[in-house]
């Protein structure tokens, strides 16, 4: 393995046995990041754990693909421990199994507990984008951390999709008809998949978003050039 700081494409690299990872999906046109995920590999094998949208989510066994995940190993899960990664995959599979979210610009620092049960912070439902689920996965996994990894105040709505935003609320109506708009409304804002994978190389929380702004150019660069 190389540097602390490298970014990989999947199946490009020969790796540790054992690790877990901040990864992204690249859209094949536009060769940026589109989709969230955590890549996780235990004793040699490769899982995908992430929220598609349109389905509840899931950790794919035996994941494998063509080269359009980008990803970045993390070092609060011991990389090459076998029993800890294994933990981490298990916990990952016990929030999967429990999960009802609905798809959701929605992030107030929720998370999910030891057997993958959701916790609410605020007293909202379970809500979350691809990069939302991702987050309270790991924060569960970090010690340190009070209630995210990053300093949520720090976003806002300003990029959320129009068109998607609307699709999710007519979800959201229909499954919590008596739901508080106004707390809702609250906490509606946007981390991208993009920003999501910059997180990946902080490590002092909670994570400030110009700090993210800072490297987030050279992240998608860095990106580009891995497609040359």
């Amino acid at each position: 393995m190389r540097s602390k700081n490298t970014l990989y494409k999947f199946n490009e690299e020969s790796l540790p046995e054992n690790f877990v990872s901040i990864a992204v999906n690249i859209h094949k046109d536009k060769i940026e990041p589109t989709h969230a995920a955590i890549l996780i590999r235990h004793e040699n094998i490769n899982y995908l754990h992430h929220f598609p949208g349109q389905t509840l989510p899931e950790v794919i066994d035996n994941f494998n693909e063509s080269g359009w995940y980008i990803y970045k190993i993390i070092n609060f899960i011991e990389v090459g421990d076998s029993y800890e990664v294994g933990a981490f995959l298990q916990y990952c599979r016990r929030v999967c199994k429990n999960s009802n979210i609905t798809y959701s610009y929605i992030a107030d620092g929720s998370s999910y507990n030891d057997r993958g049960q959701f916790i609410s912070r605020i007293g909202l439902p379970e809500f979350g984008t691809c990069v939302g689920f991702c987050l309270n996965t790991l924060s569960n996994a970090i010690l340190d951390i009070e209630n995210s990894i990053i300093e949520l105040d720090d976003w806002d709505d300003s990029e959320i999709l129009q068109w998607v935003d609307n699709q999710s609320v007519l979800q959201v109506q229909k499954k919590y008809p008596d739901l508080d708009w106004n707390l809702y409304n609250a906490f509606k804002k946007r981390i991208t998949p993009l920003e999501y994978l910059c997180i990946s190389f902080f490590d002092d929380y909670p994570i400030k978003k110009n700090e993210v702004d800072k490297i987030k150019g050279d992240i998608l660069n860095r990106i580009k050039s891995m497609y040359n």
